[in-house]
């Protein structure tokens, strides 16, 4: 029996082919477990900066690894909901995420893009959303989102409530004025 139910795999500090590697091969290892010991619990992966491991473009390594790695993953996400796999993924770059990923997505939550690419990808995967709340994204102030998706009938714009200091996470964004003072 596990003694946690959530478990964090930081890849901050890894190169950049094993934070391709490691989140493939442990996830088809839980995945297979999971679906082998016909679980009646639901297990739930959360891919965060997803575009860099769902990418469906990438010069470092083999096509035939790229495509290893991308068969994987949808795999999971087509097939694993039947065995209760649930997969969340974020990123700030969807355009750059296997089209077969992105359309697998039932809800989304949406934080402001600006990039048109990026828009776009949006704008084919998302049927539940409206052009004017598409078009609004672009300024969707920070910590507001647009939630659509088949659980909700219409297109929701939910404002976020910020976390207290010390429960942030270290990622903000660095002020271009105190990077760039010559001392």
């Amino acid at each position: 029996m596990q003694s946690k139910n959530v478990v964090v795999l930081n890849l901050r500090d890894v190169n950049l082919d094993m934070r391709k590697t490691i989140p493939l091969i442990v996830a088809k290892h839980i995945y297979n477990g999971h679906k082998q010991a016909n679980n009646k619990k639901s297990l739930s992966i959360i891919i965060d900066e997803a575009h860099n491991i769902l990418s469906k473009t990438s010069f470092r390594e083999t096509e035939d690894w790229k495509d290893y790695r991308l068969e994987t993953f949808e795999e999971i996400i087509k097939e694993g909901r039947k065995f209760g796999v649930f997969v969340t993924i974020a990123s700030q770059r969807p355009n750059d995420i296997s089209e077969t990923i992105i359309s697998q997505a039932h809800n989304y939550f949406i934080h402001q893009l600006i990039n048109q690419r990026d828009l776009q990808t949006i704008g084919n995967a998302v049927s539940y959303i409206d052009k004017i709340t598409e078009e609004s994204i672009p300024t969707l102030p920070i910590g507001t989102c647009v939630f659509s998706g088949i659980a909700t009938p219409m297109p929701l714009k939910l404002k976020i409530e910020e976390l207290p200091d010390e429960q942030k996470p270290d990622s903000h964004t660095l002020q271009f004025e105190r990077i760039s003072r010559v001392t």
